[in-house]
């Protein structure tokens, strides 16, 4: 079988491979990958870092450097004038050439990379809007995230929380993701229009998603990789985030995590509260997400498609998946809840 994509012969290109010895399998290449669409291209995709916030120019052609073996999915480009120029995207965002007569990279026993069909079809069924079947809300913890990441000034909001400008002890808006089972994380980046928020808007989700009181960059990412794959207009879509959040801070969850800040909370001690509180159903649709193995970062909440908000949160993920695990990145028991500032 041979990759064939319809791409103009001035851009026509060799691939070459040979093994790479990385933290996780992968191959070398070199050839061109025509941007079809403005994607984020990431340092991580694991990780999600995206240093920058650099997105694909939609026709411009870049370099390709690396493929990752595992799913066959992302592929490292290099990004010219930017920071960290090597980044990662999904191929689903443009074209790439290949010379004709090398073969497919295919799972052992000849099968197509998960999500290919046989006969063509690609990933576009993972960028179409609407067809998603449930959502995630996900909710930073500000003091924690900025404790920790790496945002050497592309994060005003983590300088103003540090310099005592900004003072945060309440969950925080991360995003809603539409989710597709059958697409895994690749759900997303669905074509749609611009973010263009009220001023009404970003005064009332200012407070939750505290970018926004500096500017609209991470908005427009969250709006460009997650919104446009949902119907509501971006208005709504945010106002929704906003009340999804509050509810969800306003609940025995939230109560949990202040009651703990400034100090360290037992997992085993916020689940069986949760559970206590708000039911079994609740409980299994968390996911607490450390940094540094020890530090609450994020909280991730399953939700059904037709989202609802409510402060009856049993309600509000009735029909959503259970989450499995119920930590990421959280080496033990206790995390400790930091607060705003230094300590």
């Amino acid at each position: 079988m041979t990759i064939r994509h319809p791409i103009p012969r001035r851009i026509l290109a060799v691939l070459a491979i040979s093994l790479s010895a990385n933290a996780f399998a992968s191959v070398r290449a070199a050839g061109t990958f025509e941007a079809v669409r403005s994607c984020e291209a990431f340092k991580s995709f694991k990780k999600g870092t995206n240093p920058g916030f650099v997105r694909l120019e939609p026709g411009q052609t870049y370099t390709i450097e690396e493929l990752n073996e595992q799913d066959w999915d992302w592929i490292r480009i290099n990004v010219p004038d930017v920071r960290d120029p090597s980044r990662w995207v999904p191929k689903e965002c443009g074209v790439t050439q290949l010379i004709p007569g090398e073969p497919v990279p295919s799972e052992p026993g000849g099968k197509p990379p998960p999500g290919e069909k046989p006969g063509g079809g690609g990933r576009a069924q993972c960028n179409t809007a609407n067809t998603y079947d449930s959502n995630v809300l996900s909710l930073s913890w500000q003091p924690g995230f900025c404790e920790h990441a790496q945002f050497r000034g592309t994060k005003p909001e983590c300088e103003a929380l540090e310099s005592g400008e900004l003072a945060i002890s309440h969950l925080t808006i991360h995003g809603l993701w539409p989710n597709k089972r059958a697409c895994g994380t690749r759900y997303g980046d669905c074509r749609g229009a611009a973010l263009d928020l009220s001023e009404d808007t970003l005064a009332e989700v200012g407070p939750w998603m505290p970018n926004l009181m500096f500017g609209t960059d991470f908005a427009t990412h969250e709006w460009d990789k997650h919104g446009t794959c949902q119907a509501k207009p971006d208005d709504e879509y945010f106002l929704t985030i906003k009340q999804l959040a509050e509810d969800v801070d306003r609940s025995a969850i939230g109560e949990f995590i202040r009651s703990n800040i400034g100090k360290e909370m037992s997992v085993n001690d916020f689940f069986a509260h949760v559970r206590r509180e708000l039911g079994p159903e609740v409980e299994q649709r968390i996911q607490l997400l450390c940094a540094g193995g020890r530090f609450l970062q994020e909280l991730r909440l399953s939700l059904p498609r037709d989202v609802v908000p409510s402060l009856d949160i049993a309600k509000m993920v009735q029909g959503a998946p259970p989450v499995v695990p119920r930590t990421s990145n959280c080496r033990t028991d206790t995390i400790y809840i930091e607060r705003s500032g230094k300590d």
